[in-house]
């Protein structure tokens, strides 16, 4: 009963909902891909799991359409990051909001060129948003 109303409680929140889509996208993929290189015989299965963890996947990108807003306050309220003591973590966040500020709009492109809202091919913008989305982590990873 504690398990189920914790599972119910953090599918209440944004975050909590985005977490388990990225567990479960990421436990699909991975049992998909050992099952569908490694046992033959499960193949079809684990092709399945793929497809599950594509559309988990995919369901994430369609639900950060709506996170530029809050992102944008968080930016705009850390700064220059005035109150940072350190100034090479000041700067690694500045960049990482610069990086983050930018991911957001490239994988909306590159979500409505791939939903025929728009007509370009997305792979460029897929691409970029992909280089700007480790750029972020990588600054994440030295501050």
């Amino acid at each position: 009963k504690i398990l189920l109303n914790g599972l119910a409680s953090a599918l209440e929140s944004y975050r909590g909902r985005d977490r388990l889509i990225r567990t479960l996208g990421y436990c699909c993929q991975l049992v998909g891909g050992v099952l569908v290189e490694q046992c033959p015989a499960r193949s079809e299965v684990g092709t399945r799991l793929l497809v599950v963890s594509a559309q988990l996947s995919h369901c994430r990108t369609v639900l950060r359409l709506f996170d530029d807003l809050a992102m944008f306050v968080y930016t705009k309220q850390y700064g220059l990051g005035s109150e940072e003591k350190d100034v090479f973590v000041r700067w690694l966040s500045v960049l990482g909001n610069v990086a983050d500020q930018l991911y957001y709009p490239c994988e909306h492109v590159a979500w409505a060129a791939d939903a025929k809202v728009l007509r370009m091919d997305s792979a460029r913008w897929w691409t970029l948003s992909t280089a700007l989305w480790g750029f972020s982590l990588l600054l994440g990873v030295a501050r």
